[in-house]
């Protein structure tokens, strides 16, 4: 079959991977060069990471997905992860770790509570307050996403699958199978794959309030000497506070610490994103006080503005019509299962995989772990 692929980013690279594997005929397109420094996928790391609130399905997913991204590596024959475990802290009984805890639980996943002492052991740089505890995991980690991008592009060039870059598609045609390119050409298939990200309310406007673009500020940090080779070991962290959605990714692999703030984002247009603002990232930096011996003492190396559509109820957003199948509303969490995401999109482009079992799946909806 052959299968149109709108977006270069980590889902539609993957997606062309997984139909390259299967034998089918991938087009993709990208409206940016590739890789997209401009777009969400590129960036020096993403987080994976088991806890997941009360989100069950999602939880089973990054079990499913680590699995994806190991045969990814087998297949590239180079890995891009670190695995470094994940550490989450909970202040009250029924907030965001210790539902992720309960979730673990119900999965039977593995992970350890840790104590104030126990934490501030695996991460001397932290401060925490006495009524806190720890949830750790020690599967997770960085997955490095430059460089994975850019291992799919050379991989997808040597298996010849054609990579349409600076090509902006401006209408979807189910009826015929086709897209409209920029220039007024049009291109036809089997199928077609929308995994537009940000842009996706561009060509579809009816799903502006379903994926909403989004500007989300992180912000890299030099820390205290005295702490750098302690945050070269640290786990990735998430929801540290319950007031502030506060992640950080260490600094492993080469790559530098970041610090992300969930709450500094707000709507915008993919297409014309205000630029990074004096203090922007300081700001985002900021939330981390509460928390980081000698703040003071850590450095803004700087910014990065990133692009997300983000959904109200943070699942995945999913469509089809007739030929054409779409995946959005990434809510910054897409990256993550981008191996995995493209395996799925490429069964239910060729028909392997019914979209009503695509759809309940991607939303999370699936309760319970999957059984190689």
């Amino acid at each position: 079959m052959k299968i149109i692929i709108i977006g270069g980013g980590i889902v539609g690279l993957s997606t062309a991977w997984a139909l390259a594997r299967g034998g089918h005929e991938a087009l993709l397109f990208e409206q940016g060069p590739l890789p997209h420094d401009g777009g969400a996928s590129y960036d020096q790391h993403r987080l994976i990471r088991l806890p997941y609130a009360d989100q069950i399905g999602y939880c089973a997913m990054v079990v499913d997905a680590l699995k994806a991204w190991r045969r990814m590596w087998d297949d590239l024959g180079e890995s891009h992860y670190a695995e470094v475990g994940s550490l989450a802290l909970s202040s009250e009984e029924g907030d965001w770790a210790d539902l992720s805890r309960q979730t673990l639980d119900h999965l039977s996943l593995d992970y350890a509570t840790l104590d104030k002492k126990q934490i501030e052991a695996l991460c001397p740089f932290m401060e925490v307050p006495d009524n806190v505890w720890g949830l750790h995991n020690e599967t997770g980690g960085l997955l490095f996403a430059s460089r994975i991008v850019e291992a799919l592009i050379r991989d997808l060039g040597r298996r010849g699958v054609m990579l349409r870059d600076e090509t902006r598609i401006v209408g979807v045609d189910p009826a015929a199978g086709a897209v409209t390119l920029e220039n007024g050409k049009r291109e036809s298939a089997d199928a077609i794959v929308v995994a537009a990200g940000a842009w996706t309310a561009k060509l579809f406007p009816e799903l502006k309030r379903r994926a909403v673009p989004h500007r989300q500020v992180v912000a890299y940090m030099d820390p205290p000497e005295a702490y750098a080779e302690a945050w070269n070991r640290a786990p990735v962290m998430v929801h540290l506070l319950n007031d502030v959605d506060i992640y950080a990714a260490p600094p492993a692999g080469g790559t530098e610490l970041k610090f992300g703030c969930g709450q500094h984002r707000r709507p915008g247009d993919p297409d014309k994103l205000d630029p990074l603002g004096d203090g922007e990232a300081a700001e985002v930096a900021g939330a981390f006080r509460p928390l980081l011996r000698d703040f003071d003492d850590y450095k803004v190396l700087r910014g990065q503005v990133c692009p997300y559509a983000i959904a109200p109820d943070e699942r995945f957003v999913t469509e089809s019509n007739g030929p054409v199948l779409l995946i959005g509303g990434c809510t910054g969490h897409m990256f993550k299962f981008g191996a995995l995401m493209g395996e799925q999109l490429a069964r239910t482009a060729t028909g392997e995989t019914a979209f009503k079992d695509f759809k309940l799946w991607a939303e999370g909806r699936h309760q319970s772990l999957t059984r190689d």
